[in-house]
């Protein structure tokens, strides 16, 4: 043999079938941890925005609820998941309007309806309650007596096999422009 002359291996270039399936392996677990991360990231994105929709249409709700309920010269009638209300349509309560508080049990929304037209204030309401109270704060059956409201709702969405909630629990309103003697 020739000095400096190395002798080659007898191993052909490239991988072996062990090395292949090793690498394939390793490559397929990374795969599947990033696609696993992705999906989580993409729900909790989607319940993120689920929460931000339910609580803008919350305080909408709450706001215009709590507009009527102050307002409001008398109510006309009265069940746990419906309120209809006279409110004066201007400021010096020359003309009123009865404005109906509803929700529809089959299509889950909550709207409200005056002269206007329904406007559609909630979407996919599973439960909802109106709760009644006189002036001393005691529960009310009486259309003379009713002189405060407290509302209830919870919202429900589902985003891939996870539910996401918004429950709402209102102040009392008081309803200062509504007289208690009929």
């Amino acid at each position: 043999m020739w000095a400096g002359h190395r002798k080659r291996s007898q191993r052909p270039a490239g991988f072996s079938l062990v090395e292949l399936i090793i690498s394939l392996t390793l490559v397929m677990m990374l795969t599947l941890a990033l696609m696993t991360s992705y999906v989580f990231i993409a729900r909790g994105d989607r319940s993120l925005q689920n929460y931000g929709e339910m609580n803008a249409q919350a305080r909408k709700l709450l706001d215009q609820l709590g507009q009527d309920l102050r307002a409001a010269t008398d109510v006309t009638n009265f069940t746990a998941s419906t309120l209809t209300l006279t409110v004066p349509t201007n400021t010096g309560a020359t003309t009123s309007q009865d404005v109906t508080w509803d929700y529809d049990t089959v299509n889950a929304i909550v709207t409200r309806e005056d002269a206007s037209g329904t406007v559609t204030l909630a979407r996919d309401v599973s439960t909802f309650s109106l709760y009644y109270a006189n002036g001393s704060n005691v529960e009310t059956t009486s259309l003379v007596e009713v002189k405060q409201v407290q509302l209830s709702l919870r919202m429900l969405r589902l985003v891939a096999s996870t539910v996401t909630s918004e429950y709402v629990i209102s102040a009392q309103f008081t309803m200062r422009a509504k007289s208690t003697a009929h």
